[in-house]
Formats: structure tokens, sequence, C-alpha cells
């Protein structure tokens, strides 16, 4: 809070100030009970995580999307044993957690006539490829150490395969999607190669990452986060305001569509198990895992609260555990404590539409498709072709010719 008040050129007085801050005291302590709950869970239940000489540390941060309040900070687990704060401070790799921005920039890029026009039922091939890179032949490989075949972009999102989104980043250009996270509000350097961007293998502060997605929270439009509404002297006269820093990031469409992908994730994909929370309504989230499992994350978020999570330890070593494993229990363990149960829908801004497709092709699902599902598109980017091996009738042309229902 006093390094914000610094940086905003308020000069400290004698007489002391009076700053009004954004934390709230029911989530802060519910975050910091959240997470060292969380930490001595997995000790306990991991007992190579107490093997070395410092301990697990953990850092969650809250914030609120549409003006970027802090409303919970957390840099480690005991500050009386270490000031070090973890969730400001602290570089670490995000792993996954940059994928979403991947696809995001690919859905911008279709909006825009580019990149093949790629959607969330577009097909992906993951199979087994090799891109030329500044150490060699590089070949990325999925968590699994399997390939299975061509896969949604909602599907490969919501399992976190790796070779698509290496694909979609080659595709994409790197260029556009590391300025697409500047703008998210990821201040940091980032490398622009195909595993720094794809696989999340530079280093990004816990608050930047979730006001990043944050952002995609809020339509789109990214809100500096910030930890002090007020500075007044003594006297009550005011030194300072903060008034929210905003910027249109990304369009609210490509925003809503991210934001349907990343609700599949804790529906079906990595973060399933976050649905026995039993939430009445959309939350949607990412978990990271880092190339040898050195840092675990979980971001998730409704369109009223983001709740980031990073697990690690200081010297780097191995947690050996995934996002999922180490990150997401927090987090879930906070969700209960700060959403409510009746958490509102995410609002489909105008310029989206919803059409059903055969997840098999991608395509318009035809009366014969075995498997339908719903999916959401940009306008303008939505298929139009009906389903070529579930190939519908006469009924099915004239739908889609006539617009019948």
């Amino acid at each position: 809070v006093l390094r914000e008040v610094e940086e905003a050129g308020v000069v400290q007085l004698p007489e002391g100030l009076r700053i009004d801050s954004t934390l709230d005291p029911m989530v802060q302590q519910a975050a910091s009970e959240s997470l060292e709950k969380g930490l001595a869970k997995l000790e306990a239940t991991h007992p190579h995580l107490t093997s070395g000489l410092e301990p697990v540390q953990g850092a969650v941060v809250v914030l609120d999307p549409k003006n970027g309040s802090v409303l919970a900070l957390v840099g480690g687990r005991d500050y009386r044993r270490s000031q070090f704060n973890r969730a400001v401070q602290s570089r670490r790799q995000p792993g996954s957690l940059f994928k979403p921005f991947v696809y995001l920039a690919a859905l911008e890029a279709a909006r825009d006539g580019e990149a093949g026009r790629l959607t969330a039922a577009s097909l992906l091939a993951d199979e087994p490829v090799t891109f030329d890179s500044e150490t060699g032949p590089w070949s990325p490989q999925n968590y699994d150490k399997q390939f299975h075949g061509h896969v949604t972009m909602r599907s490969a999102l919501e399992q976190s395969f790796n070779v698509p989104a290496v694909r979609v980043a080659k595709a994409v250009g790197t260029k556009p999607i590391v300025q697409l996270l500047h703008r998210l509000g990821v201040k940091s350097a980032i490398g622009e190669d195909l595993s720094s961007v794809a696989l999340g293998s530079s280093s990004v502060s816990l608050i930047d990452i979730a006001a990043a997605y944050g952002a995609v929270a809020n339509g789109g439009i990214a809100v500096k986060p910030t930890a002090v509404r007020t500075t007044r002297d003594r006297q009550g006269d005011m030194l300072w305001n903060a008034v929210p820093n905003r910027q249109q990031a990304t369009s609210p469409q490509g925003a809503y569509v991210l934001t349907s992908l990343l609700e599949g994730v804790i529906q079906r994909g990595t973060a399933s198990k976050a649905k026995v929370i039993g939430f009445q309504g959309a939350v949607a989230g990412k978990t990271g895992t880092t190339d040898g499992y050195r840092d675990a994350w979980f971001v998730g978020y409704t369109s009223d609260v983001v709740i980031g999570v990073w697990v690690g330890f200081d010297d780097e070593r191995p947690l050996r555990l995934t996002g999922s494993q180490a990150a997401l229990p927090i987090w879930m363990e906070l969700a209960q404590r700060v959403i409510p149960p009746n958490v509102p829908t995410f609002v489909m801004p105008a310029g989206v539409v919803a059409r059903t497709i055969d997840p098999k092709t991608g395509q318009l699902a035809t009366s014969q498709c075995p498997e339908q599902v719903p999916e959401v598109f940009i306008e303008g980017t939505e298929p139009s072709v009906y389903c070529e091996v579930h190939g519908g009738g006469i009924w099915d042309r004239l739908r889609h010719t006539f617009g019948f229902s």
C-alpha cells in the first residue's frame, strides 16, 4: 500500500497520512487462512514437500475486475518469517496460464479475417510436430506424453494440451500475443519465442496475471490493480484519489468467447474437481503447471471477483505437483468463503452468436450427428457448412438457407 502511495507521488508527511485501502478485512482473513490451510494439507499428504530447509510457499490475490480494487493480498504463509511479497515482487513462470491468451489472440485475428479464421470449434492438430528454435529443433509434448489427433480449440484448452497451443501461437505469430498480454496488464518482459508465449516460460507476477484474467472477466477492459482508494493528511484534506485506469485491451466478443472456453475448464477440464463446490452460475478459470513442476497456479473468476493462487518453493526446486493438485484446492477453499453460491452468468454481448456443432468435425450439427454441442462464436466467424460426415438431409439445408429453427 505504501509503495503504491509513493508511486502516486504522495510525499510522506511528518504527522502521517490517512490511507483508505481497498483491502476487505473479511476477504483478507479468508485468503490468509485458506492459503495456510491448503499448504498444511499439501505437506501432510505429500511428505516430499517438507524435505528441504525452506517450507513450500504460496500467494493469493483477490481482485474486483470492474475497478481493479485489491480485496485481498497474501504474499506468503508467514509474514514474521519472511516479508517477501510473492504476490507482487516474485516473478515466476506461468506455464499453462498463458494458453488462454494464445487462443484469445487467434479469436481476435479471426474476427479481423486473419489466421485462417480460427474459432472455438476449429479442429486443431494434436500430432507430432517439430519447430526450429534458437537451441535447435524443438518438438513440444503434452503433459500425458500422448497425442490426441484433431481436437476442437475448446477441448484443447479444457485439457490444456500443449501441442495445439504451440501450433496456434505459430499460426497467429508470437508478437501479437505478447502485445495482447501487455495490454491486458502483464508488465514484465515476455520472450517472443514459441515456448515463452505458448507454454508460459517467461516470468510474471501473480497480481499481473490475475489482472489479465480480470480484464477477460470485465468484457475485455483491463483495469490496473490498486490497493488504495484515497490518501488524506491528518486534517482530512485529500492528497490523492485513485481513479481506475481502464483500457479496452480486447474486444467484448473475444473476451466472452474465451470466458465460455474457460467455463469448460471447470466443467470438463483440468479444474473439473472444482465442480464439487456447487456454484449455481458462471465460474471460469485455468490451471497452470510449469515445465519441471516448479510452479503451480490457478486463476478463477466470476463477473465480480478474480482469485489467483500460486504455490511453489522460493528456491525453485520442483514441487512435483500440478496446478490442479496444489493451487486449485486453495482456490476452492477460498472461493467457497468469498463467492456467493448463486453466481450471475456472464452476459453475452452483441456480436456473439450461438450455434450447435458436431465436435468431431467442428461443423454445424445435422439431425444425423450423434454428438451435438452448443458453441459460441464472434459473429461472422461461425461455421456455415453442415457436418459432412453425418450429412443432413433437405431439412438441414433449408434450415441453414432460410434460417429455420
